[in-house]
């Protein structure tokens, strides 16, 4: 079956050759995936196959046993624990504010757009989600958690900035604490496994977009995309898989990172992708998961759009020209990179002991 879907800021209309999508409009609150009993303003969600509801602004999604997938902004992905409940005060991918009303809520934002903001909010406290990474708001007993990235909470008593590894209450003073990033329970489980789908639904679809073009050239990737998505830029977008039946995030060059430690491939870096299986647990501690290689078998952190320390920018790594095949040579950090037991940094490795992640 030949697939074609075309995807843009945030939801297009996906085509294949037995399937007829409906429009996904650009909007935060696009519920993605549900697991047992979900209600839209009251009104039961029924999944079907490639239909994704929306919640539109003030409305109110909840929970009961049951748990579920929304997506936000693009590579921003919210899941809702059993009897829990949300309020989407503004859906618009720029100023995307959401309420927490009961239960758990956890955030894996595997990119945030310079040009969108993520707000949750809490009985008065604001989070803004300034970098990508995994956060939680919990309501029994009521607290925030930074597992990576960081986030800016406000309240009456004032302003805090929480980074890795860092928690505070939502009641009273707003003070910095130490959490235990290993603990986990069912919605951390659970995240985990939904985000090791989703990275498998983004191989196919790079792989996808990389072999529907007849004019694409490794050199030429960012015209390529400008053509694909209206605008070349370092981010990546949703794309909707009919093999998967779920939408996912495609990088718009280099690779992107799922903080449970699962890799996102651009359609030009995929070709290094070898589905090699590993054991290793998520980013803290998530227990044993089966997940793929991190990273090809032979290439450098910078031709995958890594800078020191792993971050992945605009443009190192932007052309692959007269690439057929995965150079000789392996970086150090690459290398540790392929094993699952580190981060792809500047020729070097940092956690190879303590990280089952590879970047």
């Amino acid at each position: 079956m030949r697939l074609f879907v075309a995807g843009f800021a945030f939801g297009v209309m996906a085509v294949g050759s037995a399937f007829a999508q409906n429009v996904v409009s650009a909007h935060s609150g696009v519920v993605h995936y549900v697991e047992g009993t979900a209600y839209l303003n009251n009104e039961r969600v029924d999944p079907k196959f490639g239909q994704f509801p929306e919640i539109k602004q003030d409305q109110e999604f909840r929970t009961e046993e049951g748990r579920a997938e929304i997506l936000l902004t693009p590579g921003v992905f919210m899941r809702v624990g059993e009897n829990s409940s949300i309020r989407m005060l503004s859906n618009k991918l720029t100023d995307t504010r959401v309420e927490v009303l009961t239960g758990s809520a956890l955030l894996e934002c595997e990119e945030i757009s310079k040009d969108n903001a993520i707000m949750l909010l809490y009985k008065g406290n604001t989070m803004i989600l300034a970098k990508r990474g995994l956060y939680r708001v919990e309501t029994n007993p009521v607290h925030f958690q930074v597992y990576e990235g960081e986030a800016i909470v406000k309240g009456e008593s004032g302003q805090l900035t929480l980074k890795g590894g860092k928690q505070t209450a939502l009641q009273g003073v707003l003070m910095a604490e130490n959490f235990d990033k290993k603990a986990t329970d069912d919605l951390y489980l659970w995240s985990n496994r939904r985000a090791g789908y989703l990275a498998k639904a983004n191989v196919s679809s790079a792989m996808s977009m990389r072999n529907g073009s007849s004019n694409y050239g490794y050199g030429s990737a960012f015209s390529y995309f400008g053509g694909l998505f209206g605008g070349s830029n370092q981010y990546g977008a949703w794309r909707f898989n009919p093999m998967f039946g779920v939408y996912t995030w495609v990088p718009y060059n280099g690779m992107g990172y799922s903080p449970f430690g699962y890799n996102y491939w651009s359609p030009y870096t995929v070709i290094y992708y070898q589905p090699t299986t590993y054991s290793g647990g998520g980013s803290y501690g998530g227990g044993a998961v089966s997940a793929r290689s991190p990273v090809g078998s032979a290439f450098t952190a910078s031709q995958l759009g890594y800078a020191t320390g792993g971050e992945r920018t605009s443009n190192a790594g932007a052309s692959f020209p007269g690439v057929s095949s995965a150079p000789s040579s392996v970086s150090a950090g690459a290398a540790a990179a392929s094993s699952g037991g580190g981060r792809a940094g500047s020729g070097g490795v940092s956690g190879g002991a303590s990280g089952g992640r590879g970047r």
